[in-house]
C-alpha cells in the first residue's frame, strides 16, 4: 500500500467558502455602488450610504474597498471587456483607433447600469481610475510613434481631444443630454477621429493662437 501524501505534498485549495464570501461581498458592495450612482452625484454618495445598501457594516466596506479611489478601480474593472480584453489604444495603430473607439461606444450601450456609475464616479480629474491614466499615456505614445512630426505639444493636444471623445463621460453626456446612444455617437466619434487622422497626416495640423 502507498503512503498517503504528506501536507506539503497535497493539492492546494484553489477557492475555499471564505474567497467565495469575499467575493461575493465585494459585488455586493460594487452593486450597491452602482445603484446609488442611479441617481445620484457621485459626490452625494458616502460609506455609510454604501454600507446601507449593500447590508453589511462601514468597517466592511472600508475592509474591501480602502477608500474611494478603490471603489473606482472596483467599478472600473467591471466596465464591458472590447474583443476578450480592455480596449487599447496602442493595438492595431492610428487606423485602429476609429473602429475601436465606435465599438466601445456600442457596448457601453449594452452594459449601461455599469457604465453609467462608472461614468459618473470617474469624473473628477483628481481621482481618475488607473486605467484611464493608462489610456492616455497610451494616446500620447501613439501620436508621437506614428505623427513624429507633429511636435510635442501639437501632439499633446490632438491627444486631449481624442481622449474627451473616446470617454464613458463622453458618452454618457451624448446619451442623456442629447438622447443620442453609443450606438449613434459611436459613427459619429469615429468619422471625427478619422477625420483627425487623415488631417494630421496631410500636415494640416491646427496651429495654436
Amino acid at each position: 500500500m502507498s503512503e498517503a501524501p504528506n501536507r506539503s505534498q497535497r493539492m492546494p485549495y484553489t477557492s475555499t467558502l471564505r474567497e467565495r464570501q469575499v467575493a461575493q461581498t465585494r459585488e455586493l458592495i460594487l452593486d450597491a455602488v452602482t445603484i446609488l450612482l442611479g441617481d445620484r452625484r457621485a459626490d452625494e454618495v458616502t460609506i455609510r450610504d454604501i454600507a446601507a445598501a449593500a447590508r453589511v457594516s462601514e468597517r466592511t466596506v472600508y475592509r474591501h474597498f480602502p477608500d474611494r479611489g478603490a471603489l473606482l478601480e472596483g467599478l472600473t474593472q467591471r466596465l464591458p471587456q472590447l474583443d476578450g480584453g480592455k480596449p487599447s489604444f496602442a493595438a492595431g495603430g492610428l487606423d485602429a483607433l476609429a473602429p475601436t473607439s465606435r465599438r466601445l461606444m456600442e457596448l457601453l450601450d449594452e452594459h449601461y447600469v455599469t457604465a453609467r456609475a462608472e461614468a459618473v464616479f470617474n469624473a473628477d480629474p483628481r481621482r481618475f481610475a488607473a486605467s484611464t491614466r493608462i489610456n492616455t499615456r497610451e494616446m500620447r505614445k501613439l501620436l508621437a510613434t506614428e505623427l513624429p512630426e507633429l511636435g510635442e505639444r501639437e501632439q499633446l493636444r490632438v491627444a486631449a481631444v481624442i481622449r474627451c471623445l473616446v470617454s464613458t463621460q463622453a458618452w454618457l453626456r451624448m446619451r442623456e443630454e442629447f438622447g443620442v446612444p453609443g450606438t449613434e455617437s459611436g459613427p459619429v466619434v469615429a468619422w471625427v477621429i478619422d477625420t483627425i487622422i487623415r488631417e494630421l497626416r496631410a500636415g494640416n495640423a491646427p496651429a495654436a493662437t
